[in-house]
């Protein structure tokens, strides 16, 4: 594919296409935020097991890399809840 990894990563995730999503993702050193938010969504849009790992492992740094308040922490874990695959 052709682009810079950004966007070979967001096509696929537009396109759903979990493996090269993975894929490129790890060619990150630290996958941004953005990204590993919407890698998550992508795995409960496949139904993935990997969905409650990869969203705990999401609400762990997104506490430590952006200062949110607990209205924000809720809202994103309520988000994040009503996605889980079932």
């Amino acid at each position: 594919m052709k682009g810079s990894p950004g966007a070979i990563f967001w096509r696929a995730i537009e396109r759903d296409n979990l493996l090269m999503a993975e894929t490129i993702a790890r060619e990150f050193e630290t996958l941004p935020l953005d990204f590993a938010l919407a890698l998550v969504h992508l795995y409960g849009r496949k139904l993935d097991r990997k969905y409650e790992r990869a969203a705990l492992r999401y609400m762990e740094r997104y506490l430590a890399e952006t200062n949110p308040s607990l209205e924000d922490v809720a809202a994103v874990a309520g988000v994040l809840v009503e996605r889980k695959p079932r």
